[in-house]
């Protein structure tokens, strides 16, 4: 059958309309394709990125808390266990980033043998520097701080063993940021490290590093001071550093272990009656403002111009004025019931005569006045 022109004209139109659409087609294909690589490229940079920080944050030492340890080589230590020592300790966190750096940079040198304090503030560098020294902790000395030493008795202790100058343990409390919790709302202060440093037995290097020395004392407190022990310390309405300040008193006070609770008892007496009692009257907390020990205090020691003397200032005073061991702190945080507001020592074998009243002290400390006359 034979076409006319015009058949010929109208059959192109439908197939030039199926071209554009498909073009269409295409080109939203190739745009989703082009957004799905954009993501996946941003994706990647982003996890590169993220990666590449965490790394950076290691090897720089950057937002890491503080954490110290000291490490023992021996010749043949290779640098992947060095690493893993590390790890373990929580030193750094990436074990093959050290060995690579330290392979890099120290080639297939080894570490020195010997013991090294590394801490968690070091970057890699200054590690390997670290245990490329020739090692100076070898002599240990064991000291022995007994519960209720000031911070400063504890520093001339630790001079006395030879473990650290007197000045730098002083020094150190007082100027180190210490990281651990317990101190972050304790202001940078003189004697900021009273009442946190543990009495007990420790071992520590000849001329030790002091903020080993002091970190070694503030994680044992840390430790010592239980989860349970907590909870009553937020149960009881005061901070850590409060029932550390009572703790101190009671330490100091009380020379029989079962009498501090009792002590502890008529503290919390005084403080819950701030009308009547507004001062807590503690000798010890005089001793301490006068930086030494009084058998016998004068009014004039009395009138001594400080935030620890609390026959002048209301309340409790500034902070703890020894290192409490858990017997006192316990005693401050569950003190016995009772109605006793005063107690005077008996010279004898420095027990305590309590009282509830005014009058009744006073016929008590005329019985252990004329008692010690007696005495001689």
């Amino acid at each position: 059958m034979s076409r006319t022109s015009g058949e010929y004209e109208q059959s192109p139109a439908p197939r030039a309309g199926k071209r554009r659409k498909k073009r269409r087609k295409n080109r939203a294909g190739s745009m989703m394709h082009a957004v799905s690589y954009l993501v996946f490229i941003l994706g990647v940079s982003l996890i590169l990125s993220g990666f590449g920080i965490y790394i950076a944050n290691d090897m720089f030492a950057l937002v890491k808390p503080e954490k110290t340890a000291m490490l023992e080589l021996s010749k043949d230590t290779t640098h992947g266990e060095v690493a893993k020592m590390l790890k373990e300790e929580g030193i750094i966190r990436c074990r093959w980033a050290f060995t690579l750096y330290a392979n890099f940079s120290n080639g297939d040198k080894t570490f020195d043998s010997g013991k090294f304090e590394v801490s968690a503030d070091m970057d890699y560098g200054q590690i390997i520097n670290t245990l490329n020294r020739v090692s100076t902790y070898t002599e240990v000395a064991e000291v022995t701080i007994p519960e209720g030493y000031t911070i400063q008795q504890i520093a001339q202790l630790l001079e006395d063993a030879r473990v650290c100058g007197a000045e730098d343990i002083i020094e150190t409390a007082n100027t180190y940021p210490f990281k651990h919790e317990m101190l972050q709302d304790v202001p940078m202060e003189e004697n900021r490290l009273e009442g946190f440093l543990y009495p007990d037995t420790y071992q520590f290097y000849i001329n030790d590093n002091p903020v080993r020395v002091l970190n070694t004392m503030l994680n044992n407190f840390n430790n010592k001071y239980t989860s349970e022990m907590r909870e009553l310390t937020e149960q009881s309405g005061y901070s850590m550093r409060q029932i550390l300040t009572i703790a101190s008193m009671v330490e100091r006070e009380a020379v029989l272990p079962e009498e501090q609770a009792t002590i502890a008892g008529v503290i919390y007496n005084r403080l819950n009656d701030p009308q009547n009692f507004p001062h807590l009257d503690i000798d010890a907390t005089v001793q301490y403002a006068l930086g030494e020990h009084k058998e016998n205090l004068t009014y004039e020691d009395l009138e001594i111009d400080s935030p620890y003397n609390t026959y002048k200032v209301t309340g409790l005073p500034k902070g703890p004025i020894c290192n409490p061991g858990v017997p006192a702190i316990l005693a401050a945080l569950q003190p016995e019931n009772h109605n006793y507001y005063f107690y005077v020592a008996d010279p004898e074998d420095q027990s305590h005569l309590f009282a509830q009243t005014y009058s009744e002290h006073e016929a008590n400390v005329a019985a252990m006045q004329e008692k010690k006359e007696q005495m001689g």
